[in-house]
This record gives structure tokens, C-alpha cells and sequence, in this order.
């Protein structure tokens, strides 16, 4: 799977996991409205801080260094897709659903795994991440809901918990 089917993966944009397993697949057709974008829209003042530590195979910790770090808008029809991932479900966007990617924030993680995003609305959020486990025949996802508070700094760990595989 290659980096921009990730990126989907972790925005809500596709929100597809291939691999070798077969999963059931469910289609997400809640579309994404302008209400539900309206806080996404104003410049914030918040910022969200963290970092991604994962263990290898062999049980060495692994930081998220120089990957991407995606912040993505929690609304609805991003959240069925992350639902129905943790379910073992391989979610498929419906035809008519729109797309959060004006709204998606990118940052890439230091060489000791940190992150930072600035001026941040307050508005419920993703920060996801793309991992690749060697062991395993596909790839995934770290992703964590946030919520950010009008302002102040929010700190995020995202950890094996929250891995999509």
C-alpha cells in the first residue's frame, strides 16, 4: 500500500485498509455537511502537541520519525470509518459524501518522535499517523481522537492502543 492510500486511510478521505485478509466491507454514506465543517473554518488559537511510540517485533520502541502526522476534522462520517476499522470492517466511502481536505493539517515528527500543530480551532479532531509493521502483510494506522479546547496546549501519546491494523 503506498503512502497516499495511507494518507486516506488516516484522514476519512477513503479510509481503506488493503491486505491479505478479507474483511467485510461497509459503505459510509453520512455525508459531510457545512454545519459540521463551521468550527474547522475559524483560525484558532490552540496547539497540539505530541508524539507516536510504538514496539517493534522484536520489542525495541520505535518513534514515528519523519513521518507524517496528519490532524484531521472529526465529524461524522470520520468517525463511522474509524468505527467501523476497529470493527475489522474495510469501510468504503459512499458517491455522494464531500471530503474534510481543505481542513487537514500536516506536520512530520522529529527525529525524538514529537509533533506540533498551531493555531488549532476548537473542534473535536484525529491525529493519525501510517505505520507499516514488518511482521505483518499490511499496513495501518495510529489514530487518536482529540479534543481541543478554545486555546491552551493539548498533548497527545498515541501508542499501540490505538493502532488500526
Amino acid at each position: 500500500m503506498n503512502l497516499r492510500t495511507m494518507t486516506l486511510l488516516a484522514l476519512g478521505a477513503g479510509f481503506a485498509l488493503a491486505g491479505c485478509q478479507t474483511r467485510p466491507q461497509v459503505t459510509i454514506d453520512t455525508p459531510i455537511t457545512a454545519a459540521e465543517l463551521a468550527p474547522y473554518k475559524k483560525r484558532g488559537t490552540a496547539t497540539v502537541v505530541g508524539r507516536a511510540v510504538l514496539k517493534d517485533a522484536i520489542g525495541k520502541t520505535a518513534t514515528c520519525r519523519g513521518q507524517q502526522v496528519l490532524l484531521t476534522p472529526a465529524v461524522a462520517y470520520n468517525r463511522q470509518m474509524v468505527a467501523a476499522m476497529r470493527a475489522g470492517q474495510k469501510p468504503v466511502a459512499g458517491p455522494k459524501v464531500g471530503t474534510t481536505e481543505a481542513y487537514w493539517r500536516k506536520a512530520v515528527c522529529d527525529a525524538r518522535g514529537r509533533f506540533r500543530f498551531h493555531n488549532v480551532p476548537a473542534a473535536a479532531w484525529y491525529v493519525s499517523i501510517p505505520v507499516h509493521w514488518p511482521d505483518e502483510p499490511r499496513e495501518g494506522a495510529v489514530i487518536k481522537e482529540v479534543r481541543v479546547p478554545p486555546g491552551g496546549t493539548v498533548n497527545v501519546l498515541l501508542s499501540e492502543r490505538d493502532a488500526l491494523r
